[in-house]
């Protein structure tokens, strides 16, 4: 967990602004959820592995580790028009190793449908994520798709058993972060046999064109193969290009159709992921089908200190030459707002040339204000970059920083 300082902190703002206009641009409304849920209950959905991830709390409660298994429980036992479309930005928690782009305390940003069978959904989710990535300044990544049916299907034709498919999709898990080898030893740490072994591994491996790929798969489920099929088509109408890919698998338990990722660059892997949990609901008494994909703010925000630092936006730093002035600089800075420009007063009733250099530490232009421009009714505006400085009418002055 980490503090975020006034920089970072600007920077994280912005990237979540961005993100959730986006949202509301696809319609999704928002929905939020505590930060506790009972210990039972995020248990039984994440599975065995999360399970010794989630932060317990006395009195058999726990940190969510995610926001689709609180938001489940709300979709389960309230009645919306359906589908329904909801989006949540907030913190989530889990006990794991630190590491780049990966904290215990990170910030997700979700959209969900609830009530939509038809792969319509799932094309409608990777446009909305992908448009918020661009927005971003990603312009290229690679989505991902692939279907828990088809794996599921895969695994029971090599002849592993229901109840050890999840040891095995863990396994399989591992592959993308820390090598083939490792999950060959994770299956045969499960009991797996050799040549079980390496029927998964060649399947999960297999590459080529899509037809190809999808009449691999429609041997194991026709079901999934039709639904990547129909997802594949559908991300073209949205002009957005995906690969099919047989070794991913998404580590949350939950899943039980298409599953998805989107790399935005190297080194930090998948910034954003979901897949279709229709079952979900049902554990709550009330089912319906439902599926979402989230965005890693903390993954996004080390691609994008990568790219470099960001532009600073434009700040005004309002200075006063004498007590006099102060007024009229408090006029300058109601017009200035009211015109969307960010700017700040002298709190400190400093001398001009400490105020000076404070403005430049945090702003892009000062408005020197002196009786001359009192008078005047104008303003002296002083880019701190350039040293260039221009006297200017009131009036003109959210037009010239704008």
């Amino acid at each position: 967990m980490k503090d975020y300082l006034q920089e970072e902190m600007g920077r994280r703002e912005e990237i979540i602004d961005t993100i959730r206009e986006v949202f509301r641009l696809y319609g999704f409304e928002p929905l939020s959820t505590p930060a506790v849920e009972s210990l039972d209950v995020l248990s039984a959905k994440g599975g065995d592995e999360v399970h010794g991830q989630i932060f317990k709390i006395e009195g058999g409660m726990g940190l969510r580790f995610d926001l689709t298994v609180p938001f489940a429980r709300v979709a389960a036992g309230t009645t919306f028009a359906k589908p329904f479309k909801r989006y949540c930005i907030a913190p989530v928690w889990r006990r794991e190793e630190p590491q780049k782009g990966r904290l215990r305390e990170f910030l997700q940003a979700d959209v969900d449908i609830v009530g939509a069978s038809s792969m319509r959904a799932e094309a409608e989710l990777l446009a909305c994520a992908a448009e918020a990535l661009r927005r971003l300044g990603f312009a290229k990544f690679r989505v991902r798709l692939n279907d828990r049916k088809v794996l599921n299907g895969m695994l029971d034709n090599v002849g592993i058993a229901g109840d050890a498919h999840t040891a095995v999709l863990r396994a399989l898990d591992k592959i993308e972060k820390q090598g083939a080898e490792v999950a060959k030893a994770e299956m045969r740490k499960a009991g797996v046999a050799a040549e079980k072994i390496e029927k998964i591994m060649a399947f999960t491996s297999m590459s080529g064109s899509d037809e190809k790929i999808l009449a691999e798969c429609k041997k194991y489920s026709s079901e999934g193969a039709a639904e990547l099929s129909e997802l594949l088509a559908l991300c073209k109408e949205y002009e957005l290009e995906c690969e099919l890919d047989l070794a991913l698998v998404r580590g949350l338990d939950y899943y039980t159709g298409p599953i998805f990722e989107i790399d935005a660059g190297p080194g930090v892997g998948s910034v954003a992921g979901g897949g279709r949990y229709d079952n979900m609901l049902a554990g709550y008494g009330h089912g319906a089908p439902a599926t979402g994909i989230s965005l890693g703010i903390e993954r996004i925000m080390a691609l994008l200190s990568e790219k470099g630092k960001a532009e600073k936006k434009q700040r005004a730093y309002i200075a006063p030459l004498g007590k006099e002035q102060y007024a009229y600089a408090v006029k300058v800075a109601n017009e200035l707002r009211a015109n969307g420009i960010c700017c700040e007063l002298d709190m400190m009733e400093r001398p001009i040339a400490k105020q000076l250099q404070y403005a430049a530490t945090i702003a892009t232009h000062a408005i020197i204000i002196g009786e001359k421009e009192q008078k005047a009714g104008t303003v002296k505006i002083k880019d701190l970059q350039s040293g260039k400085e221009e006297e200017v009418a009131l009036s003109d002055a959210a037009t010239m920083l704008s």
